[in-house]
């Protein structure tokens, strides 16, 4: 899925990336910063700051956890590009049309299919994913632009 997952990925470079040079950036609190801080790191280190007062934490804990957070949300991506790989292309079209708000009857209209069936690929996208419903789905899957995948396949089976 190259439309999720390059943006996903360059995100995670970028957090990595500036929680690198701020681990950096605390550890040379008492020397002379040789590096050049951007805006954005700036404003980073004033919010790491910032939370570690708030939680009377250190600075470094306060990273760690920026870090294990982004991990988790990393990984929870990859898992779910995995279970979304498992779909058939039908049930990737149901998936996209309940995260683009749809119901379950406009479902079927729009792949002239019959509510029943929709209903049961439903309920084999739930298993996949190990949700309940349409709504967990959608929270899931809230940062996926299926706009764009949908205008690029919805040819009907």
């Amino acid at each position: 899925m190259p439309w999720l997952t390059q943006n996903i990925r360059s995100n995670i470079i970028i957090i990595v990336s500036l929680l690198s040079r701020l681990i950096q950036y605390f550890r040379k609190k008492d020397r002379v910063e040789q590096s050049r801080v951007f805006l954005q790191d700036e404003e980073l280190i004033a919010a790491i700051k910032d939370v570690a007062r708030q939680q009377s934490r250190a600075e470094e804990e306060i990273i760690a956890d920026f870090i294990k957070v982004g991990l988790n949300q990393f990984l929870t991506q990859n898992e779910m590009e995995e279970r979304w790989s498992s779909l058939s292309h039908r049930e990737q079209q149901v998936v996209a049309l309940i995260c683009l708000g749809y119901r379950n009857h406009e479902i079927a209209k729009t792949l002239v299919i019959a509510p029943e069936t929709v209903k049961t690929h439903l309920q084999r996208i739930f298993d996949k994913f190990h949700l309940r419903s349409s709504k967990e789905l959608r929270l899931a899957l809230k940062n996926w632009e299926f706009r764009d995948w949908w205008d690029n396949n919805n040819q009907q089976d």
